[in-house]
Order: C-alpha cells, then sequence, then structure tokens
C-alpha cells in the first residue's frame, strides 16, 4: 500500500469511528416511549432519527471509500 492509501485509509477510519461515535451519542426514546410506537424498531423521535439516517448514510461513504483503496 503507497504512502497516500494508508495516509487515506487512517484518515477514513478515524472518520468512520467518529461518525459510529455520534450516532451512539444520539439520545434514544425510552422504554415506554419505545413501546407506545407502533413500529417497535423506532428508537428515537422524528428529528433525532434523520440526524441517525444522515450518520448512517455518511457511514455507507466511509466504507465505499475504504473499499476502493483495495
Amino acid at each position: 500500500m503507497s504512502e497516500q492509501k494508508a495516509q487515506l485509509y487512517d484518515q477514513l477510519v478515524r472518520q468512520h469511528t467518529a461518525i459510529t461515535n455520534a450516532i451512539s451519542r444520539v439520545p434514544e426514546l425510552s422504554i415506554e416511549e419505545q413501546s407506545r410506537l407502533v413500529d417497535i424498531n423506532d428508537k428515537y423521535n422524528p428529528d433525532n432519527q434523520r440526524k441517525v439516517q444522515e450518520l448512517r448514510n455518511q457511514l455507507v461513504q466511509v466504507e465505499q471509500k475504504l473499499k476502493s483503496l483495495f
């Protein structure tokens, strides 16, 4: 792996970790709130769900860039 690829790889891995950590910091609904929802898979209020989805989209992009390095 060239030096540039190695640096890009490290940068992308750090970015992936930062995004993953950001997702884990988004507040989830309480168990009581989740139990009242029709969709049992909803863990976030609508605003936070949008934030999480945007972050997950960013993760997919980072993962695709990582895969393209190899």
